[in-house]
């Protein structure tokens, strides 16, 4: 079941109606210009007051690998369609983004595909210097990518779409068939490790450079078939990990030492309970449940497809002592997201702490340099949500991107810390 791993492409199908009902509306009101002497406005209602300043614009991007190496520099890799504010229709006549961007028609039509109700731009990866803000475009292909990790300075481990995998004549993330894929930097090459195998809905693929190996969850064949998890090597060795009851096994990670893996379980028969949170040997002995999911206390249906109380995300702490996780407490809060509190519980005593039970938190990943995560924020108004990268580390939550680079949906689908070997 794809929607599992994919909720921020669930959610933006979702919201995708209301914007483009906001769209069709301004097409024919468009907004009156803003004269330099009031651009300082409140032009989105969102409490961001905005000068509207160049976006860096640079000549076209070039096709293809954009990059030989990642700089020993870049802390994290993600996947965005953040170039898209590069675009001449997001211009205007100064080449500066237009202020109304999202309003803009000929914008949207950049961001969205009407048609198929999807992001209309192909997501690509970028890495991200903490200490500069630098910012840079790692591809530029004909594939979307759904989410990558560094394998080395030169080898990129993605998860990917770059085929019509629905027979709708585009590519997109919206069929089961995206296939984990080596990225060589420097000879621009695609090696996939998946195809051919019969799995489709691949989702949340994580490497470890301890044991060389990636984890991720599939299922063979239909969606008639529950997912599970599975193993392969960059010599395309693959072992069913999971196999239990009907039981589905979705979002894992490897612990740093590659001993244990972390996942979420959807009891058979499927949305009978909330999902909830697991962890087992890296072989997948001694499984054991960690989390129940969280409670519904007022009876509230579901968000989207995703009940509440579920437990989705995990990833354990450096020392495999807690397990960070998102939690969908309600849909009734920061709409029209919901929330997704980001929780840590301890492996012992199964004991919980909130960290976060404002805005919709999703897919943190933690190490020692702290805990990487997506927050989308809700708003009265559609042009004012946000979708954003930030960091959690001693107590305080840092935004890594800000407006216009995370207007919802320009900010990042999915994240992971960079760790070179020097």
């Amino acid at each position: 079941m794809q929607f599992w791993s994919n909720r921020l492409h669930t959610l933006t199908s979702i919201l995708f109606i209301a914007i483009i009902l906001i769209i069709a509306a301004s097409c024919s009101t468009q907004p009156e210009p803003i004269s330099p002497e009031v651009s300082q406005i409140d032009i989105y209602g969102t409490g961001e007051a905005w000068v509207g300043e160049p976006v860096n614009v640079e000549p076209e991007i070039p096709k293809g690998i954009l990059i030989k190496e990642i700089p020993a520099s870049a802390d994290i890799i993600f996947s965005s369609i953040r170039y898209v504010l590069n675009d001449a229709a997001c211009l205007d006549e100064n080449y500066e983004l237009k202020k109304n961007f999202i309003l803009d028609s000929d914008c949207n039509k950049a961001i969205y595909d009407s048609e198929a109700e999807t992001i209309a731009s192909l997501k690509q990866l970028f890495f991200m210097d903490f200490q500069s803000g630098e910012v840079i475009q790692i591809t530029n292909t004909d594939c979307t990518y759904m989410s990558g990790q560094v394998v080395d300075a030169t080898t990129i481990m993605t998860n990917a779409v770059c085929a019509d995998t629905n027979n709708d004549g585009k590519i997109n993330d919206k069929g089961d068939l995206s296939n984990l894929y080596l990225l060589n930097l420097t000879t621009g090459e695609l090696d996939c490790l998946t195809c051919g195998m019969g799995l489709e809905a691949i989702n949340n693929p994580d490497y470890s450079p301890i044991n060389g190996k990636i984890v991720f969850s599939a299922r063979e064949g239909d969606a008639s078939n529950p997912n599970y998890l599975f193993t392969i090597d960059t010599h395309k060795n693959l072992v069913q990990v999971t196999n239990d009851g009907g039981n589905m096994d979705f979002d894992c990670a490897w612990s740093e030492d590659a001993t244990k893996i972390v996942f979420n379980r959807l009891p058979a028969p499927s949305f009978s309970k909330p999902s909830q949170v697991w962890l087992m040997d890296s072989d997948g002995a001694n499984k054991e449940k960690i989390t129940d999911g969280g409670s519904n206390p007022d009876n509230e249906g579901p968000l989207g497809v995703f009940q509440i109380g579920i437990d989705v995300d995990p990833d354990l702490s450096p020392d495999n002592s807690q397990i960070v996780f998102s939690r969908l407490k309600t849909s009734k809060d920061n709409e029209p997201f919901g929330v997704w509190e980001l929780i840590i519980v301890d492996v012992a005593t199964k004991k919980e702490e909130v960290l976060d039970s404002i805005f919709a938190n999703m897919i943190p990943e933690w190490k020692p340099q702290g805990i990487i995560f997506i927050r989308q924020v809700g708003s009265s108004n559609p042009v004012g949500y946000r979708q954003g990268l930030c960091l959690y580390k001693d107590g305080i939550v840092e935004e890594l991107e800000t407006f216009p680079f995370n207007a919802f949906p320009i900010g990042a689908f999915s994240v992971s810390w960079i760790e070179l070997n020097e």
